[in-house]
């Protein structure tokens, strides 16, 4: 399974419409056409899930038409406002969030998965899903940061994740600080 950031989008405090219709930006699309490549070693991939916000569907479909597959939006994978709250405390966002994005995982991996799904997720709702895994089963990482257009390649065995690799975004031409 890879657990996959959107790639560069439109900067946030430059976007006057909704955050979720913001697209990717010149580099975004550079590093989503780049993750074809990237992504077509291993396993084949046989199932592509999205946030429904436009820059992780963007980030995906030339993945998706690359492969001749459908992209399936999926709320888990969306980094809305969690309805919980604790005097302003972002890590209990962070646990909603990465608790219902494990909640995915884990019935995309109940099943018998023929090769690989790719999940398109944001930069807060992915480090709390890999630090979920990393304390739920025993992951020894120590970092669980995603760069854009990065990933992580989550290996499951019985219904517990066995391995989680980080893999750095795929090397592109022009390249903006990350914000």
């Amino acid at each position: 399974m890879e657990l996959l950031r959107h790639a560069g989008a439109e900067p946030r405090d430059e976007w006057a419409e909704p955050d979720h219709r913001r697209p990717l930006d010149d580099t975004g699309r550079e590093q989503a056409a780049a993750l074809v490549d990237s992504l077509r070693p291993g396993p084949p991939i046989t199932d592509i899930l999205s946030s429904p916000a436009v820059r992780c569907r963007q980030t995906v479909e030339p993945l998706a038409r690359a492969l001749g597959l459908e992209i399936r939006c999926d709320e888990r994978l969306d980094e809305v406002e969690a309805p919980v709250a604790d005097e302003g405390e972002e890590w209990v966002s962070a646990a909603w969030k990465g608790g219902r994005a494990l909640r995915l995982l884990d019935e995309l991996t109940s099943g018998t998965v023929d090769g690989r799904v790719v999940c398109c997720s944001h930069g807060d709702v992915i480090p709390a899903t890999v630090a979920l895994l990393a304390g739920r089963d025993g992951l020894p990482l120590s970092e669980v940061r995603c760069r854009k257009a990065g990933r992580f390649t989550l290996s499951f065995r019985d219904g517990r994740c066995v391995a989680a690799t980080a893999v750095p975004p795929p090397p592109v031409g022009r390249r903006r600080p990350e914000r």
